[in-house]
């Protein structure tokens, strides 16, 4: 009787165990987890101060804005050309109106000859001499 009372003591401690190891796991899958990437969360960054040219009410005064301004990449940093000089943007570029599209002119372009037979059986053939925009490639 007493290897019977030893063998039940031994298998009631070793569940004991299995479910306290259990009951740990599962509340160690409940606990936050670092992001997967590897990357440590970074302290909120502050929105850059409003430049002088933008009202409150989020309009642009252009006679306040500058010529030029530097070119940003997609990393945030002002991009530089091979020789270390930062590359600028034009602000005051005109848009074309938005409307219709304009008709193609007609008559010849520059440059450009054109010219009409009509052969002995009444076909047309057109004939357009165009002068190359660039040199022919090598």
């Amino acid at each position: 009787m007493k290897k019977t009372r030893i063998s039940l003591a031994v298998g009631a401690v070793a569940g004991a165990l299995l479910l306290g190891a259990l009951a740990a796991n599962a509340s160690a899958d409940e606990s936050p987890r670092p992001a997967d990437s590897g990357q440590t969360e970074k302290a909120a960054v502050p929105p850059p101060p409003t430049p002088e040219w933008v009202n409150p009410d989020g309009t642009v005064d252009e006679s306040k804005m500058p010529e030029e301004l530097p070119l940003i990449g997609a990393d945030g940093k002002v991009v530089k050309d091979a020789n270390g000089k930062t590359l600028m943007v034009k602000t005051r570029v005109k848009l074309a109106e938005p409307g219709a599209p304009e008709a193609p002119v007609v008559g010849p372009r520059a440059g450009e000859k054109r010219s009409v037979s009509t052969d002995a059986e009444g076909r047309k053939t057109e004939t357009i001499e165009v002068e190359p925009s660039v040199p022919p490639a090598q």
